[in-house]
């Protein structure tokens, strides 16, 4: 009676801790781009928004637009970004309602990090607290061996870019932010001290 209950208890618990495992991960699609956006049109409607729907994005949205923002767009593993000396500084975060999650571009699937809802702490003005996704991009400052700066600046830029291009392209509306509070955000994000946000990006559907 004693083994049965105990293999019935271990049985239990290994339920629950994968149950509890899926909960904490998002495993994303294969990104699938179809829409024929010329560059041109995308660079013609290219703008800031700063209104959002609170309708949801689906989980092939947020995998588009992670590919777009940073994924890897050759077999040898280079990125839709340019970077210096081949070194990739800056990992993605995404924050949604239910918390924010680390994206693993391995297996392109999304690891929750905290369950608080950070959307507000997007900016100063909350732009991001109605919004469905908020993108979150974390340098870190040793990449370069504390050296050019610069390097991680253009690598961020060169994203927010790719953001901007992609939900031009895809009917969406973007906000690059850069007044919200990096020890809020690193407290949150349980950053080591190597590791902080350098901007955030508000994305949702028109309003």
């Amino acid at each position: 009676m004693k083994k049965f209950l105990c293999g019935t208890i271990a049985g239990v618990c290994a339920f629950c801790a994968v149950n509890a495992a899926a909960e904490n991960e998002i495993k994303l699609p294969t990104p699938n781009l179809k829409n024929n956006v010329s560059l041109k049109t995308a660079l013609e409607k290219r703008k800031t928004t700063r209104t959002f729907s609170n309708k949801s994005l689906s989980e092939l949205d947020l995998s588009n637009l992670l590919w777009a923002a940073y994924g890897q767009n050759r077999p040898n593993g280079k990125r839709t970004v340019p970077v210096a000396r081949g070194i990739y500084a800056v990992e993605m975060y995404v924050a949604l309602a239910d918390g924010v999650y680390k994206h693993d571009l391995g297996d392109n699937s999304l690891k929750k990090v905290t369950a608080r809802d950070m959307r507000a702490e997007s900016d100063g003005r909350k732009m991001g607290a109605k919004a469905p996704v908020v993108l979150v991009m974390v340098a870190d400052k040793d990449a370069f061996n504390g050296k050019a700066p610069q390097y991680i600046a253009m690598e961020a830029g060169a994203i927010m870019q790719n953001i901007y291009l992609y939900c031009a392209g895809y009917n969406l509306n973007t906000v690059v932010c850069g007044s919200f509070n990096p020890a809020e955000w690193a407290k949150a994000l349980k950053l080591p001290a190597n590791k902080y946000v350098i901007l955030t990006q508000v994305v949702g559907c028109p309003r």
